[in-house]
């Protein structure tokens, strides 16, 4: 038989969630055993206390046992008085076992809900400090599932685990109790239920596990259609797929609510067992006690069950729904640890930086050379540039060329295959934080946060260390200044989730405004003014060419317009450099290249 992994085995799924969430699972387990116990005695005391006060109902001996210790105490063996005393006895101790045992519930559902927060955290922070490259293959709608799902469905198994011992704890404390009143009937009663219980478990057992992989597959098919229908709202809107995804949603829901409905039933279908499991017991009892010893005797032992019955029937209840728990969440504990394990495949992100030392100087590339990892195709072969400091560089190309491939091994979120990215004689790769400080970058489709103009332009900046004065720079340097005039609370408003009160050409713009606001070494622009309209585009190129010469500004653009007046051009074609050089140098030296220009109407005379 093949041996499952260490990973797929529940103790250890149950210690990687522990580390995940920073605490030490020997400390953390050895705490819990000790509250047990603690809880464990707590009940004990509560059913121990029924027996003298059963043995003075019925008339027993006053002078010995507890009853003579309290008889003592009191200083007197009058069974009248005696009643109450004992009658007060009982009741103090089941009032110390209550507030002890609502105090262990509370103290309990603290560690285990802040595990399931630390551990969701720590899955995030793991997930977004990934390679790029890992990232990029990743469905969101899986992450989403694991961070959010799967990490409580792990806590709710914790959680099980952890009040099933504390209940199998109070269990055996209780049943030494009641050994010690009749060690016969004590016997019988946890041959029965042991019988009981097991039986149904077993046969449960198999149903179970199917439900918890049902619910994490149903959780993801609802991730899977609620994203495309609220993130791609404008999508689905102009297509009328809106009642596809509402439908998948839907379906999604169902299954989600089928297997709720079967986990209930299988949770709850153990507890009728148990009350038919306790009038067997009684009557089993009955039969056993009577026919060894004296009504009196009888009567006294079946008090003392009877008490305990109060408390072992809905602790026995809880086991067998948390045995279902159990069962049923492993599919979460499943899902985090094999997440956890493709997420140590590789190093993560550190955003340190190690000396604080700034990149300064030109950028060469040293034969870059790249393919994915699930590919052997090469997408870059062997490119050398170099782009002198404080000047304008271009990358222009058709699409597949390898510009955005290139540009992200420039920005150092992909690693190339070979070669080599160096700044002012200093591998990037050195210290990536310290580069990603120099780097200012305008990406095609600006990410915006569902907060004010001012917090989107200081992205990422504490509220109370946003310099106002900058911000302020920026946005007249983004030619934003008007628009901002013009919002209801100016750099106060909110924009919306992505920033969908604002045009696409806004968007771009607070984009190179939260680009210059870091006060980069090189500014980056992606497609940054494929939104622009005309005007626009040429009030940002005034921006840019009022900045040439005081920082690098690398370009990667498709409308050629963008890059009319760089310094250097650099056309990429298969993966190589095609040709490079000014932009009127570049269109004598490649016709692909000047066909482009003479589509674009830009073949000036």
């Amino acid at each position: 038989m093949t041996q499952r992994p260490e990973r797929d085995t529940l103790p250890a799924q149950l210690r990687l969630v522990l580390r995940m969430a920073g605490a030490h699972p020997a400390r953390w387990i050895v705490g819990t055993v000790v509250a047990s116990v603690a809880l464990a005695a707590l009940d004990t005391l509560g059913v121990a206390a029924m027996v003298p006060l059963m043995t003075l109902i019925t008339g027993g001996s006053t002078d010995t046992g507890a009853l003579g210790a309290i008889s003592r105490m009191a200083g007197t063996s009058d069974v009248q008085k005696l009643i109450p005393i004992v009658g007060g006895i009982v009741a103090m101790a089941f009032i110390f076992k209550t507030i002890g045992a609502l105090w262990f519930r509370w103290w309990l559902l603290g560690r285990t809900t802040l595990i399931s927060a630390r551990s969701s955290t720590e899955l995030m922070r793991r997930y977004a400090l990934a390679p790029y490259t890992d990232h990029r293959s990743r469905s969101l709608s899986v992450l989403y599932r694991n961070i959010n799902d799967a990490t409580t469905q792990s806590a709710s198994v914790l959680l099980a685990i952890v009040t099933m011992f504390s209940d199998l704890v109070v269990l055996i404390a209780i049943g030494l109790v009641l050994a010690v009143t009749s060690f016969e009937v004590t016997i019988f009663t946890v041959v029965l239920f042991v019988v009981l219980i097991g039986g149904v478990q077993r046969m449960l057992r198999r149903r179970q596990r199917f439900i918890g992989e049902e619910m994490a597959d149903a959780s993801l098919a609802a991730w899977q259609h609620l994203m495309p229908s609220m993130e791609g709202f404008r999508e689905t809107r102009l297509t009328s797929t809106t009642g596809r995804f509402v439908r998948g949603y839907e379906d999604a829901r169902l299954r989600q609510a089928r297997a709720a409905r079967q986990m209930g039933i299988v949770a709850d279908a153990p507890r009728y067992l148990l009350e038919l499991g306790f009038i067997i017991a009684i009557l089993g009892m009955s039969v056993i006690l009577f026919n060894t010893g004296t009504g009196a005797e009888a009567i006294t032992v079946l008090g003392v069950f009877a008490a305990a019955s109060v408390r072992m029937l809905p602790t026995l209840n809880r086991v067998s729904a948390n045995l279902a728990t159990t069962r049923i969440g492993q599919a979460g504990l499943r899902i985090i640890a094999d997440a956890v394990h493709e997420l140590d495949a590789h190093e993560p992100h550190d955003e340190t930086a190690h000396d604080g030392t700034e990149y300064v100087g030109d950028i060469v590339m040293h034969d870059i050379t790249y393919h994915y990892p699930d590919s052997d195709e090469q997408v870059l072969n062997g490119i050398s540039l170099r782009i002198a400091q404080n000047t304008t560089v271009a990358f222009v190309g058709s699409s597949g060329a390898g510009k955005s491939t290139l540009l992200d091994i420039l920005l150092g979120l992909l690693e190339p295959a070979g070669g080599i990215v160096e700044c002012g004689g200093r591998p990037i790769n050195d210290d990536l934080v310290g580069w990603y400080h120099g780097l200012g970058v305008v990406p095609q489709d600006v990410f915006l946060l569902n907060g004010s103009v001012r917090a989107n332009v200081a992205f990422g900046v504490p509220p109370e260390a946003i310099d106002e004065a900058r911000v302020h720079e920026v946005i007249r340097m983004a030619r934003l200044d008007d628009v901002i005039a013009d919002l209801p609370s100016g750099l106060d408003t909110e924009i919306g989730e992505r920033g969908v009160r604002m045009s696409g050409g806004q968007r771009q713009r607070l984009g190179l405004a939260r680009a210059l606001y870091r006060r980069p070494h090189v500014l980056v622009l992606d497609e940054a003014t494929s939104a622009l309209d005309n005007v626009t585009e040429h009030e940002i190129a005034q921006t840019l060419a009022g900045l040439g010469g005081t920082l690098t500004i690398i370009i990667v653009a498709h409308r050629l317009s963008t890059v009319r007046n760089v310094d250097q051009l650099v056309f990429l074609r298969g993966g190589r450099v095609s040709a490079e050089g000014t932009f009127d140098e570049v269109r004598q030296k490649d016709e692909e290249f000047a066909r482009l220009v003479e589509l674009g109407r830009l073949d000036l005379p």
